[in-house]
């Protein structure tokens, strides 16, 4: 038997509608443009490329950390926390009902404050590609090497 819980987490866009992430490989930041038709549609089949260092990596492992410490608030708070107090009660009960005979306690940390909500900056400067020009990209302003492109890793004319 499996539980699944789902949840949803806000990530702000910047004023052209980009969206911050994190290549695993370079830490470095950029930003992609999500668009309403990628929903649904399928990644390049081992996964995006960093625009900075070219490695290939996962569609789900382009976080930034402060996204990843969001999602891990939230997950606390809604899903972990509720779960540990549960547990909680049902230990109390179980020494109630043994008269005695049993006794526990969970003792656990205090329920998390809520995250603040992430905000996005106006940084960065754009990319296109003429390989796949739907799919422009914002890197570092004081970035000077070659741009990749997400899709198929060829650096930007």
């Amino acid at each position: 038997m499996t539980d699944e819980t789902e949840m949803s987490v806000a990530v702000p866009l910047d004023e052209d509608g980009f969206l911050r992430r994190e290549c695993p490989t370079c830490e470095r930041e950029f930003k992609w443009l999500p668009t309403e038709s990628d929903e649904g549609a399928r990644p390049p089949s081992a996964g995006y490329y960093c625009p900075y260092c070219a490695v290939q990596s996962q569609p789900d492992a382009w976080l930034t950390n402060a996204q990843v410490e969001l999602v891990h608030n939230k997950l606390m708070r809604e899903v972990v926390g509720p779960a540990m107090q549960d547990f909680g009660k049902s230990l109390r009960r179980i020494g109630q009902r043994s008269g005695g005979l049993i006794r526990a306690e969970l003792k656990g940390p205090d329920i998390l404050p809520e995250a603040d909500p992430l905000t996005e900056q106006n940084d960065m400067r754009q990319v296109d590609f003429s390989c796949h020009p739907d799919e422009p990209l914002k890197v570092l302003d004081t970035w000077s090497g070659p741009v990749y492109c997400l899709i198929c890793g060829m650096a930007a004319e």
